[in-house]
C-alpha cells in the first residue's frame, strides 16, 4: 500500500518536475568543480543551469534510503557509514554533452539519459526532455551506485536490470509510469511471438553493449527489458530472489573474471531443468505480465538453494 508521506512527496514531485527548470539560467560557458556538491542525507547535488528545489532533494533522498534499505532487505548487506551518492544534474542538454565529452571523452545523444562513473563516483545527467524521466534516471544511476559500493563483479545483465528494476520503485509510480511499465511487458511478448527473444544461453554470458548491439540490430535498448525483465522474474518469488543473491554474493562470483558466464553456469547447474526450464519459466512471466494476469508468484521457481558465500 502506497503510504501518505509517499503520496505527498509523489505530488510534489509533479509539481517541481514542471516548475524546476530555470530557461533563464542557461548559459554558454560555465565552470564545474568537485566543490560543487550540496546536499544532506544520502544524496549530494550539483546543478548547472537548473532549479533544484528543496523538495526534490528531499524526494531523492527519500528514494536513495528505499534504495538503500532494499538492496539491504535482497542482498543482505548495506552501505558504510558516510556513503552517499553525487549527482551533477544539467539544464541544458548542450551542458551535459560538454561536460562529458570534456571530462570523460564519452559521446551522450538524447538518449543517454544519465550514466554513472565508476572511477569519479558521480552520476552525470541533465533535466530530460520528458521531465517525468528525471527522477526515474536519478533512482536508476542512484542504483549503480549502491551496487558499486556493494559488490565486486557482477553479471552485466544484472547491473543494469536491477537498475531498472529498482530504478522504477511502486511508491513513485504515477500513471506515466506504469504505461511504461507496461507497454514494456507488451513489447517484449511481442518479441517471444515474433520469436526474436533471446536464448539465454546466448544472452545471460554477455559482457558489454556491443554484445547487446549485435545481438539486437544495434537497439541496446531490448538489452536493458530483457535484463529487467528477468529480474522481476526473480524478484517475483522470495525463494527465487534469495536463489539469485546467493549466486550474486557468492565469492566465486564477485572473484569471477566472467561473473556474466558464471552465473549462468549456475542457473544450468541448479535451477530444476537448467536453463530451458528457467527460460520457459522466464516466458511463461512475460505472457502474464503483458496479459496483466500475473500471478503473485513466479511460475517457476527453484528447488536447491543459491551456494553458501
Amino acid at each position: 500500500m502506497l503510504k501518505r508521506p509517499a503520496i505527498l512527496l509523489v505530488a510534489l514531485l509533479l509539481v517541481f518536475l514542471l516548475l524546476g527548470v530555470n530557461p533563464g539560467a542557461a548559459q554558454s560557458s560555465f565552470t564545474v568543480s568537485d566543490n560543487d556538491f550540496r546536499g544532506r542525507g544520502y544524496g549530494r547535488f550539483a546543478a548547472y543551469s537548473y532549479d533544484l528545489k528543496p523538495e526534490m532533494e528531499n524526494l531523492v533522498n527519500y528514494g536513495l534510503d528505499r534504495l538503500i534499505k532494499e538492496h539491504a532487505r535482497v542482498f543482505g548487506r548495506n552501505v558504510r557509514q558516510g556513503f552517499t551518492v553525487r549527482y551533477r544534474i544539467f539544464g541544458q542538454f548542450e551542458e551535459y554533452a560538454a561536460y562529458s565529452q570534456t571530462r570523460y571523452k564519452k559521446e551522450v545523444t538524447k538518449n543517454v539519459l544519465g550514466y554513472y562513473s565508476p572511477r569519479t563516483r558521480e552520476i552525470v545527467t541533465w533535466r530530460q526532455q520528458q521531465t517525468w524521466l528525471l527522477v526515474p534516471t536519478l533512482l536508476h544511476e542512484g542504483s549503480h551506485a549502491i551496487m558499486d559500493e556493494l559488490f565486486g563483479a557482477m553479471p552485466f545483465w544484472m547491473v543494469e536490470g536491477s537498475a531498472d528494476w529498482f530504478g522504477e520503485p511502486a511508491w513513485a509510480e504515477g500513471n506515466t509510469l506504469k504505461k511504461d511499465k507496461q507497454v514494456r511487458w507488451v513489447r517484449l511478448k511481442k518479441m517471444q511471438e515474433e520469436g526474436k527473444l533471446p536464448s539465454l544461453v546466448k544472452y545471460l554470458p554477455s559482457s558489454n553493449y556491443d554484445e547487446w548491439a549485435k545481438m539486437f540490430d544495434g537497439n541496446v535498448a531490448q538489452g536493458y527489458e530483457i535484463g529487467w525483465s528477468l529480474f522481476d522474474f526473480f524478484m517475483s518469488h522470495p525463494q527465487a530472489t534469495k536463489f539469485m543473491a546467493g549466486i550474486v554474493t557468492n565469492r566465486n562470483t564477485e572473484q569471477s573474471d566472467d561473473p556474466s558466464r558464471t552465473f549462468a553456469m549456475y542457473i544450468n547447474a541448479q535451477w530444476p531443468g537448467g536453463l530451458p526450464m528457467f527460460e520457459k519459466g522466464w516466458h511463461s512471466w512475460i505472457k502474464l505480465k503483458a496479459e496483466g494476469k500475473a500471478l503473485p508468484t513466479a511460475p517457476v521457481t527453484p528447488a536447491k538453494t543459491a551456494p553458501k558465500r
